[in-house]
């Protein structure tokens, strides 16, 4: 582009000038031009630095993932093995929890099974005995009819809560089942006796 010089005038100077002011670029030009090229670059390097810092910090929070997976993974691996003793210490436990109610239970085994095998009525078979956290509980079958099956049962209920060795020793003592059996000739039955009290330390 070139100056619009509608009335050139020549100046005088005190040497040769042979410069031609028409065929000279419009210099406004090239300041607009450098200015926008500045811009473009200023934008370009803005653009770039932000790119750059958002991949600087995918690769950080890549390697944070990383490094915190394999902590995961070894914490995993210890907290399994503690769950592994933990479960073995429970089992454990347990079994001194049992001998121990056992030991200072409220009663004696071997003289509650003597007047279980005293008091039982002559058509009764207890089949199982067993005792958990002061509780009692016995199944067995009745060879009875139908009719007399319920009162039986419901006799031998009374003679435990009077019998001076077991009566004293539970808080309550049921028969919360009486079922006919498959072969329809015998009753199964079910006694439970509870004790709330404490075992002696």
């Amino acid at each position: 582009m070139r100056k619009k010089l509608s009335n050139p005038e020549l100046e005088p100077y005190w040497h040769l000038d042979f410069r031609d002011p028409l065929s000279l670029p419009d210099d406004r030009v090239v300041r607009a031009r450098f200015v926008v090229n500045l811009c473009a670059g200023g934008v370009t390097l803005g653009l770039l630095t932000i790119v750059g810092w958002q991949l600087l910090v995918r690769h950080d929070l890549a390697a944070q993932y990383r490094y915190w997976d394999g902590r995961i993974a070894v914490q995993r691996r210890e907290y399994d093995e503690l769950r592994l003793v933990l479960r073995d210490f429970m089992t454990e436990a347990g079994k001194i929890k049992d001998a121990y109610d056992l030991i200072y239970s409220p009663f004696v085994a071997s003289d509650f099974v003597f007047e279980i095998g005293r008091t039982i009525p002559s058509r009764m078979t207890i089949d199982m005995i067993g005792y958990t956290d002061g509780t009692v509980t016995m199944r067995g079958s009745l060879a009875e009819s139908p009719e007399q099956a319920s009162r039986v049962l419901g006799s031998y209920v009374e003679t435990l809560r009077k019998s001076p060795r077991i009566g004293p020793l539970f808080d309550d003592i049921s028969a919360p089942s009486l079922d006919r059996a498959r072969d329809g000739s015998l009753f199964n039955f079910e006694i439970v006796l509870k004790s709330h009290k404490a075992p002696a330390p």
